[in-house]
């Protein structure tokens, strides 16, 4: 299939490119296509010249088109999508955004590995920039760390030996302000130049904030300043060292499991008692199966009989017809669903009598309290879209969302970079990278998005620092011999912390002695995994911990801790570092992730006669990676660990018929007799009276756990490419490629399985390159097939608190696309470009049977009615996960010349970008699922001074207000099946000035 794959893509290149060529009665002494110079692989060569799929933006191009942002770039890069940390490239990126793993396409700073792609992408708003290059397809032989996908190079403009500089500042919707700064030139002329710049940049958040606190969502406060000297002692040598200092914060709208747009609850199935779009009417997420409301009989006595546990709870709601995928049966408040024509009934359930049967958080539904307040219930209702049944079209005006204005992210990022060059001889150079990166993260969410004070807030800290040295041989054995080769090595430490808590400090959440009786007895485990007769702190269970290897390999401690819930104090959880001091916590989590990474790389390009040419690469790389983690969580349960709970509550329920240990198994308390009798929570009917103390699934008790890792992972990958130039304007090749990208451990929660393998890809590219029309017209193209095996997905299994998301290896992918990317001067004033890229990306196999992926956020097939093997999801031939087929932009540069007052440049783009399955992992592709396509059209016009010192520009972007979706996050029951968004920026104007002086005019 790969042969035939790669004969008719062959073909379909020569047939396509080979036209006759002609000449247009300008082209002799008209403009000319210029070279771009790049480094993609790591000696300087024109983009024409560079035998592998590349898109490079120059620094006049950036500032031309005023590229300031991620998503301002991905508009003019095929087939990739950007989201705010990462970025996919032909279907290749990271899935899922957990400690522990690596990212899918490698992001670089003036040579040096940046650990993250979202701090070099938005670094000082993209100014002052050599340039950026971004390479599509595995990165395998000439770069430090791994690239499965491709890479990503950013070039800051280096000092020069003359003074120049620019001062530019912009003004925009959204009160943006914006302030660059630049100065450039010899210190002591001959041996030292510098380059210093300062940024600041500030904006309104453009998601309008419907709850009564906060400010509007997606707003910034940015600062960045940088100096670099270069240093030339003699002709032989340079020393180039660039440091910078940088601060960010804003009210974020997305982040891993924080999209503050909510599109979907409950898949549009309304509220059963308001019919509103946001579920307000229930105090707890979550269906109890019921039997087929059409046999009579089957009745529960009240609203708390649970004698028939499948009984229909006697209802006046007269809940909904859902005409799409859930049915109700009226009258009855029950409910009918139908998944792969199994058929089940449910009722919501009804809180503090049922238990749901899947929940690893014990959280409720923080948006009852809105019951009763219809200006809070409108204000959730009006940031629901479509009626939750897809992720439909927006525009500007759809961007809402309701919080209680907590919402803030911060980061503070040092670097420094070193760069030492040595021509040894006219054959042989040396050269030294060498780079330390620094920086802290913090950021504070809200996790169910109202603007009530008893909820859920999330707090996320990670501390960063890493080390790395790199060195370089270039040799030229001949003018056609020449050999690249490096030695590498890397050295990260993350530390990451989590707090989820009630910024309220709710008392539900606090100290429970009032309701355990001051007494708990531990009657699981061994002593040695942590007995506490008392409380436990999110540390205890480290003490505790055993060692142990397991049959893949990996070594790790594990220890474990139970005992009665102390709630998040200095004295008893042992809060996270720089988190928030409150009572109200339900689960720290304190990681720790190290990684040694070393290379080892070499390619040779022999260019075997005036025709034909050759490139052979190979390299080893090994990483070795250190992880541990200590969870400290709130659980409620009515048995279990809290089986053995003494003198309960004043009505003397002393045990749950459990032996704790003194040979008594008293009288069983169920969780509708604890919430009347213990917390106050319901009355005898069942209704809420006390949504404060309300238990949802019972007893409190605290978890501790603790375990580390380690474990190794190293890969040989290779390039073989063969290039043919027949002409000095045309370029065809064809390579072979591999690369590889190391495994992971699943850190948080305490995922089930503790840690995945490698993925590794094979990528089969041909391609062309050249100009045609006596240089005015360039013409990239190329077609390619990946064969992309052990893909690592996430999937669901039970482990020892519940069902939890682990990381895991699916057999495999399969990628067939091309892209084309035209450049055409069609006249001396007049420029245009085109890229198109389609990409057809599935899974080619399924999962093992015992971890194939379950759907737990279908909200048309709860977890509570179907089982897991019921849910599971077939992923053969499903698409990968933020890659569209289709994805184009069209642009048009026109100048007009003024004279001696100056000259108008006006520039227009188009860019289209195809629907795609936006969640982070594998599910059924459907309208919940699907981001849907969006288009966004930009125009600027500049009027540039005859000297070239002075510039105005007036700009609109997303003319049209479109809105498209970067980023997705789905929740399952516990999270009453939200659809979460990240969105792309709506409609933005404003005006831009820039005076340049010095060398630069």
């Amino acid at each position: 299939m790969r042969l035939s794959f790669l004969r008719y893509s062959v073909q379909v290149v020569c047939t396509i490119l080979m036209l006759p060529l002609a000449t247009t009665s300008f082209a002799a002494e008209g403009r000319q296509i210029e070279e771009v110079v790049v480094t993609a692989e790591r000696r300087e060569s024109t983009v024409q010249d560079t035998a592998i799929s590349i898109t490079a933006f120059t620094g006049e191009f950036i500032e031309d088109f005023g590229i300031r942002n991620q998503e301002d770039l991905q508009n003019y890069i095929p087939a990739t999508t950007i989201q705010p940390y990462d970025l996919s490239v032909r279907g290749v990126g990271r899935l899922y955004r957990a400690l522990g793993g690596d990212p899918g396409v490698a992001t670089y700073f003036d040579g040096a590995y940046s650990e993250d792609f979202g701090i070099a992408s938005t670094e000082g708003g993209l100014f002052d920039l050599e340039r950026i290059e971004v390479l599509r397809g595995p990165q395998g032989t000439l770069y430090g760390r791994n690239g499965l996908g491709g890479a990503v190079n950013f070039h800051s403009k280096r000092p020069t030996d003359e003074f120049e500089g620019e001062i530019k500042t912009v003004w925009g919707s959204y009160e943006t302000k914006e302030i660059f700064g630049v100065l450039s030139g010899p210190i002591i002329p001959g041996f030292l130049n510098a380059r210093a710049t300062a940024v600041k940049r500030t904006r309104d958040g453009f998601i309008k904030e419907e709850g009564p606190r906060g400010k509007d969502i997606n707003n910034y406060g940015d600062e960045n300043y940088s100096l670099t000297l270069e240093f030339t002692p003699s002709d032989t040598l340079n020393i180039l060292v660039r440091g910078n200092e940088r601060s960010y914060a804003r009210m974020m709208s997305g982040a891993q499991g924080a999209g503050s747009i909510i599109v979907s609850e409950y898949g549009g199935i309304p509220d059963p008692v308001s019919g509103g779009e946001r579920w307000t009417s229930t105090p707890a997420y979550g269906w109890r199966g019921v039997s087929d409301p059409g046999i009579a009989g089957n009745r529960c006595a009240d609203a708390v009989d649970r004698s028939s546990p499948d009984c229909i709870v006697p209802t006046g709601i007269i809940p909904y017809i859902n005409d799409t995928a859930a049915g109700s049966i009226p009258g009855t408040g029950v409910y009918e669903f139908n998944h792969n024509g199994i058929q089940r009934f449910g009722q919501p359930v009804v809180a503090g009598v049922d238990a749901p049967i899947v929940d690893a958080t014990n959280w409720q539904n923080y948006a009852y309290q809105a019951n009763g307040n219809p200006g809070e219930i409108a204000r959730l209702n009006r940031t629901t879209l479509c009626n939750g049944r897809e992720l439909c079209d927006m525009d500007g005006d759809d961007l809402r969302t309701t919080t209680n204005g907590e919402n803030d992210e911060y980061f503070d990022h040092e670097a420094a970079y070193a760069a030492v060059t040595w021509d040894v001889s006219d054959s042989l150079t040396l050269k030294y990278i060498g780079a330390y990166t620094d920086y802290f993260y913090d950021r504070t969410t809200e996790h169910d998005r109202t603007s009530l004070p008893n909820d859920m807030q999330f707090y996320a800290a990670q501390e960063n620092e890493n080390f790395q040295h790199e060195l370089q041989i270039f040799y030229d054995f001949t003018e056609d011999w020449t050999l690249t080769a490096g030695l590498f090595t890397y050295a990260n430490d993350i530390d990451q912390q989590l707090d989820f808590y009630s910024p309220e400090s709710w008392s539900k959440f606090s100290d429970s002695d009032a309701e355990t009786g001051g007494s708990y007895y531990n009657g699981l485990g061994p002593a040695a995994w942590g007995k506490s007769e008392d409380t436990i702190t999110h540390r205890t269970a480290k003490n505790a911990s055993f060692s142990s290897v397991s049959a893949d390999g990996v070594q790790r401690r594990a220890g474990f801790g139970f005992g009665h819930w102390g709630g998040d104090t200095l004295e008893t959880a042992g809060r996270v570092d720089s988190g928030p001091v409150s009572d109200g916590t339900v689960f720290i989590w304190d990681t720790e992730n190290r990684t040694d990474a070393r290379a080892i790389y070499v390619q040779t390009e022999w260019q075997i006669n005036e025709t034909w040419a050759l490139t052979l690469g190979g390299r080893w790389a090994e990483d070795d990676k250190e992880a541990e983690e200590s969870l400290y969580l709130y659980r409620e349960d009515m048995g279990g660990a809290a089986a053995c709970i003494d003198n309960v509550g004043a009505e003397g329920f002393t045990h749950t018929g459990a032996d704790c240990g003194d040979g008594n198994a008293d009288g069983v308390v169920t969780l509708a007799e604890y919430n009347q009798n213990v917390t106050g929570a319901i009355d005898a009917d069942g209704n809420m009276i006390n949504y404060d103390t309300y238990r949802k699934n019972g007893v409190p008790w605290a978890l501790g756990l603790y375990r580390s890792f380690e474990r190794d992972f190293d890969d040989l990958t290779w390039r073989v490419n063969f290039d043919f130039t027949p002409t000095d304007d045309d370029l065809y090749y064809f390579s072979v490629t591999t690369g590889y990208r190391a495994g992971g451990f699943n850190l948080g929660y305490y995922s089930p399985t503790t840690n995945y393998d490698k993925e590794d890809i094979t990528s089969y590219e041909v391609g062309y390159k050249g100009q045609l029309f006596d240089g005015t017209l360039q013409l990239n193209a190329s077609a390619y097939l990946y064969d992309y095996e052990d893909i690592s997905l996430q999937f669901l299994e039970s482990g020892l608190i519940g069902e939890g998301t682990s990381v895991s290896n699916a057999p495999g992918a399969e990628t067939i696309g091309g892209e084309i990317d035209v450049l055409w001067l069609a006249t001396d004033a007049l420029t245009i470009g085109l890229n198109y890229s389609y990409t057809d990306a599935t899974y080619d196999g399924e999962l093992e049977v015992d971890k194939q992926v379950v759907d737990t956020s279908n909200p048309y097939a709860p977890v509570e009615l179907y089982t897991s093997e019921e849910r599971k999801v077939l992923i053969d031939g499903e698409s990968l996960p933020r890659i569209p087929k289709t994805k184009w932009t069209l642009w048009a540069e026109y100048t007009h010349q003024l004279g001696d007052r100056g000259k108008l440049v006006g520039v227009s783009t188009y860019s289209y970008t195809d629907e795609f399955p936006a969640a982070g992992r594998p599910l059924p592709e459907g309208p919940l699922v699907m981001a849907p396509e969006f288009s966004r059209w930009d125009a600027r016009v500049s009027w540039v001074s005859a000297s070239e010192q002075i510039t105005v520009t007036g700009y609109v972007n997303n003319i049209l207000n479109e809105v498209g979706t970067r980023n997705m996050f789905t929740y399952g029951s516990q999270g009453g099946y939200k659809r979460g968004i990240e969105p792309s920026n709506p409609r933005m104007a404003g005006v831009e000035f820039s005076y340049k002086f010095g060398a630069f005019q």
